[in-house]
């Protein structure tokens, strides 16, 4: 009524004096709602896929005929710029890309059934009636903003000063043992080998970025969100491209310091930054064609392998990092690149005197990971830019997608098989075959939330066909049963305890899974699984607030959570009057302004309520 309220009265603004009932009952208007004969129950069909494609096809396609939701945008031509200079984690900018629900400056994060989680939650907090964030007063946040500049020049004064080689070499070894171990793009016994002077160094330029990166995440691994060392290092690491151009000279370190530096921007809320990084260290990469194998070129084999590692590397980051902000994926498709996978191979199994190549284990190495993890991708990046793309999947298309996903798993090593239980005591293993399920799972959440929200604000009052009902019923069900498995799974995961690395890929996808379960608890009131999934809602605020508290975005992630949900389930039918129609998907006023926007949610996230 508010909304309807707030209509009226913009009409009798734009058009003064003129009487809404008989612009409604105009002859014009009437043609205009009338849907054309036409169109009137048809749908584009899509030849059937029952396996995945590793390059996307236009032809056929399947496509939702449903309402297109409008785009979040900001209300000034200038709105997509961002600036990433001080950024603070009480910042609207979140590198995970959920919790950004404002448009304005932070760049643009995709569209309705884009894979950005911020725009599901843009949806779910609209419809929800709690679209609204308190924002700090401009006077307040550039004093904030200046008090961060000053700590971080005095904590770099020191930190220069405190740069010792006890204090590098710790930060070298936790780099090596925490953050290594999971994304092993830099040889450890090369770079080592390197850092003492026992065989040439790279070009020096290229050399002290890659060796600042290396310190800089070791910082980070150590760190809680304290400006200090892991500042000064980062922002060593970003300018030592200053007076000598990283866009005039190219080699293997410096591709190495593009991809591990734009990780670390975005794990420091920067993602906009990161992202620019990761640009650069793509074109970088394919002048030094990475993305072929050579087979003739004459070079250890050992060489060829680290080349392998840093490509893979770059294309598992690219193509998550574009995932994550709902933009296009812009690698190389498998016809222009023909680099093979990393080999599965223990280090001591391939050195710089190794002459034949060794056989691959049949075990867990700390290149699996980046194996399985870089042939998912292969397979599923097409599905992604798909999802960008207008009009959204049709269920059917969603579901000829789900197929082919369960099919790959078939071909994961065994040790990775979900089905399978393979027992390896090492923390790098148990977090490859977790983090490799969560991005999965997290998947099928982004090819199906939208469906699914889709039909929570257009299913009430609207009967649909049969097979259509059947197949969106199906498509709830897989969402819902995806997030479901990851809550369980990241709270087992983490009541041991996880290091920062752990805890923030941790956050990510236990948020995304929530979001999911809170939005069917809004909207299915009455459904059989209702206390199931208000079980998975405590389970995600008792993960969030126990077992991963020391990452900082987990409270705003509970802030979000105890706004959207009550404990109480008596509480979740004030939803199931609320009157919504298809008619409400093309209304949410994100094209207001900003004032207009968040004026019905009163979320203050300068305070951390847990």
């Amino acid at each position: 009524e508010k909304r309807l309220q707030r209509v009226e009265n913009l009409v009798s603004q734009l058009v003064p004096g003129a009487d809404i009932d008989e612009l409604l009952n105009s002859p014009e208007v009437a043609k205009a709602v009338t849907p054309s004969a036409n169109n009137v129950g048809t749908q584009a069909h899509e030849v059937s896929r029952t396996i995945l494609p590793t390059s996307p096809q236009r032809e056929g396609r399947s496509e939702s005929h449903d309402p297109v939701l409008p785009e979040a945008v900001p209300y000034s031509a200038d709105g997509f710029n961002w600036q990433e200079e001080d950024v603070t984690v009480d910042g609207l900018t979140d590198g995970m890309a959920a919790l950004s629900v404002e448009p304005t400056g932070v760049g643009y994060l995709g569209k309705f059934s884009s894979t950005s989680g911020v725009v599901f939650l843009r949806c779910l907090l609209d419809w929800a009636g709690f679209l609204n964030q308190t924002r700090i007063p401009a006077q307040e946040s550039m004093k904030q903003a200046t008090g961060n500049i000053k700590s971080i020049i005095a904590s770099s004064q020191l930190s220069h000063a405190a740069l010792t080689t006890q204090v590098a070499s710790t930060l070298m070894d936790t780099y090596f043992q925490d953050y290594h171990v999971c994304y092993p793009f830099v040889h450890e016994g090369t770079f080592r080998a390197q850092y003492s002077e026992i065989i040439p160094r790279p070009p020096q330029r290229s050399w002290d970025m890659l060796y600042h990166t290396i310190l800089a995440l070791g910082a980070w691994s150590l760190n809680n969100d304290q400006v200090g060392l892991e500042d000064y290092l980062y922002r060593r690491a970003l300018t030592l491209g200053q007076h000598e151009s990283v866009f005039e000279a190219a080699n293997l370190a410096t591709v190495q310091a593009l991809v591990l530096l734009s990780n670390l921007s975005q794990k420091r809320n920067s993602p906009n930054t990161g992202w620019n990084l990761l640009g650069l260290a793509v074109r970088t990469a394919l002048s030094l064609a990475l993305h072929r194998e050579l087979p003739q070129w004459n070079i250890s084999l050992m060489d060829r392998e680290i080349r392998r590692r840093v490509w893979w590397g770059l294309y598992i980051f690219d193509s998550g990092a574009s995932t994550t902000f709902g933009r296009a994926i812009m690698l190389p498709d498998q016809d222009s690149m023909n680099v093979h996978p990393v080999l599965n191979v223990d280090d001591e199994s391939l050195t710089p005197k190794t002459i034949e190549l060794p056989e691959e284990s049949l075990g867990p190495t700390f290149y699996s990971s980046l194996k399985t993890q870089s042939d998912l991708h292969m397979h599923t990046n097409h599905v992604s830019n798909r999802l960008l793309a207008d009009p959204g999947l049709s269920a059917e298309a969603a579901l000829s997608i789900n197929s082919g996903m369960d099919a790959w798993t078939l071909t994961m090593p065994m040790y990775f098989r979900f089905d399978h239980e393979f027992s390896c005591p090492y923390r790098w293993y148990l977090f490859a075959r977790s983090r490799i399920w969560w991005r999965f799972w997290n998947l099928k959440i982004i090819i199906f939330r939208h469906i699914l929200l889709r039909r929570a604000i257009a299913g009430r009052g609207q009967t649909l066909d049969a097979a259509t009902q059947s197949m969106e019923e199906e498509c709830k069900k897989i969402c819902i049963a995806a997030a479901h498995s990851t809550i369980i799974s990241i709270h087992q995961y983490s009541i041991q305890g996880s290091t920062r690395l752990e805890s923030w890929y941790a956050t990510f996808f236990l948020f995304h899974a929530a979001l999911v379960i809170t939005l069917s608890i809004i909207s299915f009131p009455n459904a059989d699984d209702l206390s199931t999934w208000y079980d998975d809602v405590r389970l995600a605020r008792s993960t969030f607030r126990e077992n991963l508290i020391e990452d900082s975005l987990s409270a705003r992630c509970v802030t979000i959570l105890d706004r959207l949900v009550s404990d109480d389930p008596i509480d979740s039918n004030f939803f199931n009057n609320v009157p919504l129609d298809r008619d409400a998907m093309s209304t949410f006023p994100w094209s207001m302004e900003a004032n207009e926007l968040f004026d019905s949610f009163d979320w203050d996230l300068t305070t951390n309520h847990v």
